[in-house]
């Protein structure tokens, strides 16, 4: 019966609450909580959101034109009109689960589109690999332009991006030669972007995603000032991809703990900790709640092309 029991336990929905409640029980160990208070009291918010909220509706239109690039590039034509509610709601559900928004797209496209739901999930994959790669990249020329000391362990990042993209790569286009044998990948159908897309296509979505970075440096570096500090945009670009990814990572609630850890660990010896927590928390919460209302704008739309037509229910399941 015991380990029954054990194995009903749900683990994956235990513990990113107990990670996030771990994380900030270490922080607040180290900074006062009056102090984070009183930062959160004194700030700007009028320059704060000024700062933040433009750049928040900016990057939901540069995703969405990604996106539909690439839509366009692998599966066929489709407006951008029609891909704006889907990526609206894409942002709403990944507040709670990140797979769950990828397949409510993935579903989406394959109603629209003359293409498999495993065609449409490898290229929704080919953005997502491509999003962590431009990160990476961005992170690189931040450490090679800083000149404050980072950690070095940062320079084995894109080292190791660079060796992962070349093996995969490898695999996927003829394979490659390890311990005498051959490995080539399958011929699936979610690996069919990957091999049809050209050098140049992975470098035109880095060059499309390039402004979502950037304008993410110039909005955090102008939104800093409003809690009452400065953090230099070379570091910035350094730092921020690496902050970005570590709040992606699935092991905590909404990206609440492993933001602001990250925060405090890159920038923690040149901003007053108390000052950096309120706002990588305000930061964060910004971003998260301008993207929650608009998946909630344009909810009602993206349920009907969902959910009205026959068969839905089915290809809902599959996904």
């Amino acid at each position: 019966m015991t380990e029954s029991r054990r194995r009903k336990i749900p683990w994956r929905a235990i513990l990113p609450p107990l990670v996030t409640a771990s994380i900030f029980l270490l922080i607040f160990r180290k900074v006062p909580f009056a102090r984070f208070t009183g930062a959160l009291q004194d700030a700007d918010y009028v320059r704060f959101f000024t700062a933040l909220i433009p750049f928040s509706v900016f990057y939901f239109i540069l995703d969405s034109v990604v996106l539909w690039r690439v839509v366009r590039w692998f599966h066929g034509e489709l407006a951008l009109a029609d891909l704006l509610p889907v990526r609206a709601v894409d942002y709403l559900l990944s507040i709670l689960n990140h797979r769950v928004s990828q397949g409510a797209m993935v579903v989406y496209l394959a109603r629209r589109l003359p293409a498999s739901l495993l065609e449409i999930a490898s290229s929704v994959l080919f953005l997502d690999f491509l999003q962590k790669t431009h990160l990476i990249l961005w992170a690189a020329v931040g450490m090679a332009l800083v000149s404050e000391t980072l950690p070095a362990t940062l320079v084995l990042v894109p080292l190791g991006l660079a060796a992962i993209w070349a093996i995969f790569l490898s695999y996927v286009h003829g394979g490659f030669a390890f311990l005498g044998r051959t490995l080539r990948a399958p011929d699936w159908r979610l690996f069919r972007t990957f091999r049809l897309a050209s050098r140049s296509r992975y470098a035109q979505v880095l060059l499309l995603k390039a402004p979502l970075l950037l304008g993410a440096v110039f909005a955090h570096y102008h939104a800093t000032r409003a809690f009452g500090f400065e953090i230099p945009m070379p570091r910035l670009l350094a730092t921020l991809p690496i902050i970005f990814m570590v709040g992606s990572l699935p092991i905590n609630v909404a990206r609440l703990g492993t933001t602001p850890l990250a925060w405090i660990f890159f920038h923690g010896d040149v901003v007053d900790p108390p000052k950096l927590l309120a706002y990588s928390l305000a930061g964060h919460l910004t971003f998260m709640l301008a993207n929650a209302a608009l998946g909630l704008a344009f909810l009602p739309r993206a349920y009907r092309e969902l959910f009205s037509e026959s068969g839905a229910e089915s290809e809902s399941n599959a996904a």
